[in-house]
């Protein structure tokens, strides 16, 4: 998270997420008549939980997805503020924490009545929450529930694949997730070249996001809800979205352990001779460290910059900014040199 590649990376995830409610509400649009038909003859012989949607047509569905997004996001926002402030006031943390639940419960719940998943209403619940002044202490409330639920998904994950039908079929499921991965981090690379990420960013940004997103298993369930595919079709789906995620670990082994060392090979050079001497020497110059070295040198103080990056170093030495090339992670090998050789 403190790269770029991590930092980007997270980005899209959210951007995805986002990105599932207007899908969610455009689903309903694309029902297939003939699974309508299939669907409305079975729910005769069921019982029907009680729902805002039932009986409408596809449109009405998404103006009523939408609005009750909608009325999530807005009234939250001007809702929650006074809430947590009135909660704050009597100084009970337990009372705060209870609050926060049922908040993130009644959204969840209110997303079911409209037929959506109640993971996007916990989702949205965040979104709400994310904008309030008592974020942090939410967060630190929380975070007791945030491994246990974490868990609790990822086993709701396994307990999900039909293991008969993965085993019946399993060339084209192995072939669709691969397929689904390759293709997915083949155009994410492509967009890494195009925003100029650098080479393990690059790698990282890819490789990463390859899986498809575990909304995946939203989607798909409210397709076979909304009659636009077949759960036959669905359970296939849902194995290669399942797989997909269970391939990811593999995924950063292979980043760490092969993607990583042949590109620092590629950036692999002579460590420079320093010829400069200062006050003050800054390991790293991404982000902090150009701001910290602006103040220093604003203040009157000479420094020493030492990064790995060699785009980064010929960049900066465009602009008259002095970087040398070395790894300031290992002082056995570098630093310790930079020490003795400025007296420090």
């Amino acid at each position: 998270m403190k790269g770029d590649g991590g930092q980007n990376s997270f980005s899209v995830l959210l951007f995805q997420d986002i990105a599932v409610i207007a899908m969610l509400a455009l689903v309903p649009l694309l029902a297939l008549p003939e699974l309508q038909a299939a669907m409305s003859d079975g729910a005769e012989d069921g019982h029907a939980a009680f729902s805002l949607v039932d009986g409408l047509a596809g449109w009405q569905v998404t103006l009523v997805t939408i609005a009750a997004v909608a009325v999530v996001v807005v009234g939250g926002h001007y809702l929650s503020r006074p809430l947590f402030r009135f909660i704050a006031a009597a100084k009970l943390r337990e009372v705060f924490t209870a609050a926060a639940l049922m908040l993130v419960i009644g959204i969840a719940i209110l997303m079911t009545l409209v037929g959506l998943s109640p993971a996007l209403g916990t989702f949205l619940a965040g979104v709400v929450l994310a904008n309030s002044e008592f974020r942090h202490e939410l967060e630190s409330d929380i975070e007791p529930f945030k491994g246990l639920l974490l868990g609790l998904f990822f086993i709701t994950v396994g307990a999900g694949i039909n293991f008969v039908l993965l085993f019946d079929e399993i060339g084209v499921i192995l072939g669709l997730t691969i397929g689904l991965m390759v293709l997915k981090a083949t155009v994410l690379l492509v967009i890494a070249f195009v925003f100029k990420m650098r080479l393990t960013d690059k790698w990282l940004f890819s490789l990463g996001l390859a899986q498809a997103g575990e909304f995946g298993f939203v989607l798909l369930a409210f397709s076979v809800q909304n009659a636009v595919i077949p759960g036959e079709l669905a359970d296939k789906l849902l194995l290669v979205v399942a797989l997909s995620m269970l391939l990811t670990p593999a995924l950063f082994i292979l980043f760490d352990k092969i993607v990583l060392p042949l590109a620092n090979k590629t950036q692999t050079r002579e460590d420079d001779e320093i010829s400069e001497q200062g006050s003050v020497i800054i390991a790293g110059h991404g982000r902090f460290g150009q701001i910290i070295n602006r103040v220093l040198l604003s203040s009157g103080y000479k420094t020493v910059v030492i990064d790995q990056h060699v785009d980064l170093i010929e960049g900066m030495r465009k602009f008259g900014v002095q970087v040398f090339y070395g790894d300031a992670a290992r002082p056995d090998h570098y630093m310790q040199r930079v020490y003795i050789k400025q007296n420090y």
